[in-house]
């Protein structure tokens, strides 16, 4: 399955998941969401650029393992 969230800010995030848990995608991608935010909301991280944050990345499979399992 693809599951796809689109923000108010036009940030698109996809999902590839083998099992369909509405509720978890759903809160899976607004905790994404808010991670996202916290960091382009951070003055030293340049708009547009990649995130290359390994506590980024931590926080974000942290997320994936508590709403998708």
């Amino acid at each position: 399955f693809i599951s796809a969230f689109v923000t108010a800010g036009h940030i698109k995030l996809m999902l590839l998941h083998d099992v369909r848990n509405e509720d978890g995608i759903k809160n899976f991608f607004q905790e994404l969401h808010e991670l996202y935010l916290r960091v382009a909301l951070n003055p030293f991280q340049r708009a547009g650029a990649p995130i290359r944050s390994p506590g980024f990345d931590q926080r974000v499979r942290a997320a994936a393992r508590k709403h998708l399992s």
